[in-house]
């Protein structure tokens, strides 16, 4: 404070920032009072993220020319910088067989980053610095709140720390990817961590980053999934779409405004009427797709700064390109779609530039290099046996995501019913599809993408590369998201790239209305129609969203409670992680599990062939250690069922008293420990000469084979 007078607005704005810290410390306070999120590993995690993420990112961006703008552009810039970093380093301390690296190279780039901005005096570069609480308006206080809350009551509201209640809940597809935490935690490359001895490619950044404390600092992969992830998801997302508004608008100070009415219009409308797919995939942590999204809004930014510092020749193009390139890497290594969608569109707003002779040729070789790290990346950390297409069919599928849309059959039998024509039938659902994909930016984003490329092409609007490449992604994403039938449910990660940018289409047709109303009647009459639509439309979302999050709070509360529990293929009980506990303290590290729990789906609906039930309990994921065979519907092509068949029966071979030699087999396959789940199984006393009973419980036998 200067000693100037606090005006009536920064006294409302200090309030709601008050208002939001509480919210924040009270959902915190729940997680670990309530729920048991491990506070001490909790601090472990922050501490993490700040020192080996974004302090070596701030340091790295400032050599780079960008720490000086917006604190919210200066930390998202930052945060991607400083991932890039980690991986970078993750591969070179792998290469060199120094883990000593991998350790201290982000707490040096720490100190070198704090010794520059405090002991030399430079502080304007402390980015902390800057922050102004009287500043922050109240819209972005709600919508950091709002996201923080959606994040948790999706993920740490559901999950009770497994040793404070009898039964509690596990996701299988973060039961995954904890998983594939532990398995990098024991270096690179990735072993799958439920089939012995197959390597597997994934979109592995963030698990990549997170096995990193997991391998040093003792911390649970549950403790990074469920407890640190919400938070880590909620500030990085909302940070980093905070900053993407107030770069990409001409009125940055809404863009708290256009952040929350985000999240308010419920974006993707699909599967129920009040959930929204893209929230499910971006917000609940699920498959760290809020981490790609983010990267790629950054990274456009950044492909902005890059050209302007081309174009005027400056000193830093050099290193903006270089993490030009990093960052689409990243972008491709967290969510491989999010990647292809941001280089393809890449390539098509270069070669627009250069056809409207608006961007110049001479950076082609800087196009060249960026895909190259994009190739580098998708073909080796995604390019692997089992992670092709898993449906099986066709790549090409014209329309297939519009089948998990609640409304289409009931739409269908209707124009059906009244005689419409197929070819109107499908004009009609695509129509309304995209009306439930864009909910309150339907209109506005129509008309002014429209627009925006007449005006664009015919000059009498400036070719701003960052602008264009928005257009471009939203046209990609779109085109992949119906066309494409791509390896299961990845295909919706195309279509978010779209539906995540498209709200910024739709403020710019708003403001550029708000400047052309002065002098024209229509442009005041088309705006204030527009709003009024939009405004009733987010009434309907509002109320939509508001109807979701009270589902899930009811849902979260009766998950707090331990005998609300009844479908034990969703849950752990305490004596199942009491032997996770043993096998921790009590077997090696490389010790191979044999397990037999089917996880998500109760064997009388089990089905070899849908890769969706073949989903097992992971006894490895708290211990660290790996399984046989369960999970194998992650890796493997639908096609390809009659190995995992073939998989799972020999599996069971394991567990078969009346198989003698057992003993040979588990050697053979290089098990070292056999699991049984007593409250599953009803499997008789498996000891013999091969088989030694080492641990034994109310649910759990464990097996030791002999050499």
């Amino acid at each position: 404070m200067t000693g100037a007078k606090i005006t009536n607005r920064e006294k409302l704005n200090i309030a709601a920032a008050a208002a939001a810290a509480a919210a924040v410390l009270a959902m915190g306070y729940i997680s670990v009072s309530v729920y048991g999120a491990p506070l001490g590993s909790m601090a472990v995690m922050a501490a993490f993220f700040a020192l080996y993420v974004q302090i070596p990112g701030l340091l790295i961006i400032r050599y780079a020319g960008l720490d000086r703008g917006h604190i919210s552009t200066a930390l998202a810039l930052g945060m991607f910088a400083g991932w890039s970093f980690e991986i970078a380093v993750y591969f070179i301390a792998d290469l060199l067989k120094a883990d000593i690296l991998l350790l201290l190279a982000g707490p040096l780039m720490s100190l070198a980053f704090i010794y520059a901005a405090v002991i030399k005096g430079d502080r304007k570069r402390l980015i902390i610095s800057r922050l102004r609480i009287r500043r922050l308006s109240p819209a972005f206080c709600a919508f950091m709140a709002l996201i923080l809350f959606y994040c948790l009551v999706n993920t740490q509201y559901l999950y009770v720390a497994p040793e404070l209640s009898d039964f509690t809940y596990m996701n299988p597809d973060k039961a995954y990817h904890m998983g594939l935490i532990n398995s990098l935690s024991h270096d690179y490359p990735l072993m799958s961590p439920w089939i012995n001895g197959v390597e597997i490619n994934y979109h592995i950044f963030s698990e990549m980053l997170f096995s990193i404390p997991v391998k040093f600092f003792d911390v649970q992969a549950d403790a990074v999934t469920q407890s640190f992830g919400p938070f880590l998801t909620a500030y990085c997302f909302g940070t980093c779409y905070y900053s993407f508004f107030r770069e990409m608008s001409r009125r940055p100070e809404r863009a708290g405004v256009y952040s929350l009415i985000v999240v308010l219009s419920n974006l993707y409308i699909s599967r129920y009427e009040d959930t929204s797919l893209a929230f499910k995939f971006i917000l609940i942590n699920d498959n760290s797709s809020g981490y790609g999204m983010a990267a790629c809004l950054m990274t456009i930014i950044l492909i902005g700064r890059w050209h302007d510092a081309f174009r005027e020749k400056k000193q830093e193009r050099h290193i903006l390109l270089i993490l030009c390139a990093a960052f689409v890497m990243v972008t491709t290594g967290i969510k491989g779609p999010m990647g292809a969608v941001t280089v393809a569109a890449l390539w098509g707003t270069m070669a627009l530039g250069m056809l409207l002779r608006k961007i110049s040729p001479k950076t082609l070789p800087a196009l060249m290099l960026i895909t190259a790290g994009f190739m580098l990346v998708y073909t080796t950390v995604l390019g692997s046996k089992g992670q092709a297409n898993a449906s099986g069919a066709s790549l090409i599928e014209f329309g297939e995501m519009v089948d998990y849309s609640y409304w289409q059959d009931p739409l269908i039998a209707f124009l059906k019913a009244h005689g419409i024509p197929g070819s109107a039938r499908l004009l009609i659902v695509l129509t309304v599809f995209m009306m439930f994909f864009l909910s309150v930016f339907f209109i506005p984003f129509c008309i002014g993408y429209i627009r925006e490329i007449i005006m664009v092409l015919s000059g009498r609007k400036d070719f701003v590369p960052e602008k264009v490449l928005v257009y471009a992604e939203c046209t990609v994403g779109l085109i992949a998201l119906f066309f494409l039938n791509y390896s299961g449910h990845s295909q919706v990660y195309f279509g978010l790239v779209s539906a995540f940018l498209a709200p910024v289409i739709a403020y710019w047709f708003l403001e550029d209305m708000e400047e052309l109303q002065p002098a024209s009647k229509t442009a005041k009459y088309v705006l204030n129609a527009t709003v009024c639509v939009m405004g009733l439309t987010l009434l309907v979302t509002t109320w939509s969203l508001t109807s979701y999050l009270g589902s899930r709070i009811e849902i979260a509360e009766a998950e707090a409670d331990p005998a609300a529990w009844s479908d034990p293929y969703l849950n752990i009980s305490r004596s199942e992680y009491e032997a996770m506990e043993w096998i921790e303290k009590n077997t090696p590290e490389d010790a191979l599990l044999a397990v037999d729990r089917y996880y998500s789906v109760d064997p009388e609906h089990y089905s070899y062939q849908n890769r969706w039930d073949n989903r097992y309990f992971l006894y490895a994921v708290y211990s660290n250690r790996f399984s046989y065979i369960a999970g194998s519907g992650y890796n493997m092509r639908a096609a390809e069922w009659p190995r995992r068949k073939e998989m799972i029966e020999t599996n069971e071979k394991l567990y078969d008293p009346d198989n003698a030699s057992r003993g040979d087999l588990a050697r053979e396959l290089g098990v070292d420990y056999v699991v049984v789940s007593r409250r599953f199984t009803d499997i008789p006393d498996l000891s013999n000469g091969d088989y030694e009973l080492c641990f034994s419980n109310d649910g759990v036998d464990i097996y030791k084979i002999a050499s």
